[in-house]
């Protein structure tokens, strides 16, 4: 598995007083297309926190079915992890480790928004699915950065993401 590491402020990790972690999926099909969501005009990966006791590969399947209605079989081994060193997270004196682990998925199975289970946010943000061919991708998270800030640094995530998958 890759490591990329953002520490601006050269923390260690013993300095970090909290860790969240979260998955992402990269779900392509046979038509080398990959589903994303989009919520509040933010595409993202299906995926999200990973809950205390959780596996990785647990919250992994736990988040796709929430977010695309897809069961997810078999074992999934992350093959990126993008950790940021955050100083004074939020309040002073708080640092925060954020990583991000991503999977590639292999499937076919269509998305079925009838069996998820978004959450109030992604509602909220008219959450919807989309394939998109994976060679696009990128082009079409840059057309998105115009919509707001954050996609900027959501899409740097991606786009290493991608990199990597490759």
């Amino acid at each position: 598995m890759k490591t990329k590491i953002y520490n601006y402020d050269k923390l260690a990790e013993e300095e970090m007083h909290e860790t969240v972690t979260r998955v992402k999926a990269l779900m392509i099909n046979k038509h080398d297309e990959i589903l994303l969501g989009t919520s509040f005009g933010t595409p993202q990966f299906p995926g999200g926190h990973v809950e205390e006791n959780e596996t990785l590969e647990k919250a992994l399947k736990r988040e796709v079915k929430e977010e695309t209605g897809i069961t997810l079989r078999g074992k999934y081994e992350p093959f990126l992890v993008i950790k940021y060193f955050l100083k004074d997270y939020q309040t002073k004196g708080n640092n925060r480790c954020v990583e991000i682990y991503y999977f590639k998925i292999n499937t076919d199975q269509k998305y079925d928004l009838s069996k998820t289970k978004l959450d109030k946010y992604e509602k909220e943000g008219d959450f919807k699915l989309i394939y998109l061919p994976v060679n696009y991708v990128s082009k079409y998270l840059k057309i998105t950065e115009k919509n707001n800030e954050i996609n900027k640094i959501i899409n740097r995530e991606m786009n290493i993401a991608l990199k990597y998958l490759k």
